[in-house]
């Protein structure tokens, strides 16, 4: 919801980075945000809460990154599309399993996992039934604010005591935003 009101706000800002990273690959610079995300586990299980997020925060800024050099390079595709789409999964979990370590609250760190992967799977399964596009699906706990939660909100909860809180709020939140769009195919489909 965020993401999609902000997007046309940082678009030219991630055009004027995408020029100085036009020498590297899309395709190269979506697979560094999985090592970025592997750095971050690392120091989420270390409870080093705060080089963990920093670490969350360029992998998601990598995951920003590859999509608009590839369109200010016109290198995009179907392939780095669905590349695209697999990493962000892969980041995410990753992180949550290093938030997991540094924690050991595995109840919710799974809850939380869950609902992260069901919110683009209940829009990417949506589109084997109806059409769906980017621009009508704005819903609460899209990809940009599940990298906010992880990356920026749950270090400041985890080093002021309140992670277990957090990651709650999470569980909450992701689940809403998988009802909400399944409520949304629902609806369209009757």
């Amino acid at each position: 919801m965020i993401s999609a009101r902000f997007r046309r706000h940082t678009e030219p800002f991630m055009r004027k980075v995408a020029r100085f990273f036009v020498h590297l690959p899309p395709n190269l610079i979506t697979v560094l945000s999985i090592l970025f995300a592997l750095a971050a586990a690392y120091y989420f299980a270390q409870q080093d809460w705060f080089a963990g997020g920093f670490l969350a925060i360029i992998a998601a800024f990598l995951d920003a990154l590859d999509g608009a050099v590839a369109r200010l390079t016109k290198r995009t595709s179907k392939w780095g599309a669905y590349l695209d789409a697999v990493v962000d999964r892969y980041v995410e979990g990753i992180l949550l399993f290093g938030i997991g370590l540094g924690t050991g609250l595995w109840v919710w760190v799974t809850l939380a996992l869950l609902g992260a992967l069901l919110i683009p799977y209940a829009k990417a399964r949506a589109a084997m039934e109806t059409k769906v596009d980017n621009i009508d699906w704005p819903d609460l706990m899209e990809r940009g604010e599940r990298l906010i939660m992880i990356a920026i909100l749950f270090p400041f909860c985890a080093f002021y005591g309140y992670a277990e809180s957090c990651l709650i709020a999470m569980v909450v939140l992701f689940h809403f935003t998988a009802l909400q769009r399944m409520l949304r195919v629902y609806y369209r489909l009757r």
